[in-house]
């Protein structure tokens, strides 16, 4: 499928340099290179920019840092390598869908309601830079775990991954179960023993007391619980336990609701049916009877009259009832056959 081109107007152009003006290491003043580091145009959720990075670099012989570059931090606040959109719009992106859990679709429209130019395979790009950004943010709080293993004995470990939708990767995240703190977050291309074990390799490293661990019943997790922590217990997560021991009663419960359902439907079209075969057979009329009595007589009028006319004569109302008789009665001898 061929690419849309974009079609971007400039609005600023921002051209930063480096914060230092000497080397770090020798003192020696600092060398500007005469070309740009890097130059890209970076969308933003409300304008387009052109930003570009200068450079110095260390050209002291005497020094072993001697060509050491140094670039401006500055600029690397408004993007991330190999990426042509803002850091607001990746944020933007990482809330929608952590916060108010937006799909794919519904982001790219609110993001090109907002005239950013992005493709939704693109959305998803960003969403992945954007776990990768937490990734980093997340350190271990040494002090924090400290606390926790004072306050309870020791750290309850769990391990679990998930795949996002459309991601190739696995992402693995190891928490703190008792104070929730996130340890280790990982993409996986392959997930076996070896690379979980890489995983929990900072986490051992700490040397703080792990009372147990908490996982699924994958296999290779539980090689590499078993490599990396062999003396510690290990418990099986119980949202998976319960959640597979739900499974036989949730398609139970799924046959009886069908069940039911055809069964409820076909004593209703029964119902349906004689009511709609009874409405077709009967002449009687609510609507021509609403203000006649319940024997076919017209209602009372002013001062106690009927106004049914009498045999033989003219009445004083407005005429014979409206309501139909029925067969093999008689207006004169109700419940006895007409005269002849």
């Amino acid at each position: 499928m061929a690419k849309t081109r974009k079609h971007l107007k400039v609005e600023e152009r921002h051209i930063y340099n480096p914060e230092i003006d000497e080397c770090p290491h020798c003192g020696e003043r600092l060398q500007a290179r005469r070309h740009y580091q890097w130059r890209k145009t970076v969308q933003q959720l409300d304008k387009v920019v052109y930003v570009a990075s200068r450079a110095k670099e260390c050209v002291n012989w005497h020094c072993q840092h001697q060509g050491q570059v140094y670039t401006s931090a500055a600029a690397w606040m408004v993007t991330v390598p190999e990426c042509t959109y803002g850091l607001d719009v990746i944020v933007q992106i990482g809330w929608w869908r952590d916060k108010e859990h937006l799909n794919r679709q519904q982001i790219h429209a609110r993001l090109r309601e907002q005239g950013v130019q992005i493709s939704e395979r693109e959305v998803d790009h960003l969403y992945a830079r954007y776990q990768v950004l937490m990734a980093c943010a997340e350190r271990l709080e040494v002090e924090q775990l400290q606390a926790i293993v004072a306050e309870r004995g020791g750290l309850i470990i769990s391990i679990d991954g998930l795949e996002p939708e459309g991601a190739s990767e696995q992402l693995w995240v190891v928490r703190e179960v008792q104070a929730a703190v996130v340890l280790v977050v990982g993409w996986l291309p392959r997930v076996n023993y070896q690379t979980l074990g890489a995983l929990l390799e900072p986490v051992v490293e700490l040397g703080l007391p792990i009372l147990a661990t908490v996982s699924d019943k994958q296999g290779c997790v539980r090689k590499a619980l078993q490599e990396k922590l062999p003396d510690v217990p290990h418990q099986w997560c119980q949202s998976h336990y319960l959640g597979n021991g739900t499974k036989p009663i949730y398609e139970r419960d799924m046959a009886l609701k069908t069940e039911l359902r055809q069964k409820i439907r076909q004593e209703i079209r029964q119902s349906m049916g004689e009511v709609l075969s009874d409405a077709e057979e009967s002449a009687f009329s609510p609507s021509a009877c609403d203000r006649s009595g319940v024997d076919g007589s017209r209602a009372p009028g002013p001062g106690g009259a009927t106004n049914q006319p009498e045999r033989g004569g003219q009445g004083v109302g407005v005429g014979p009832p409206v309501c139909p008789i029925q067969e093999g009665t008689s207006p004169l001898h109700p419940g006895g056959a007409a005269d002849v």
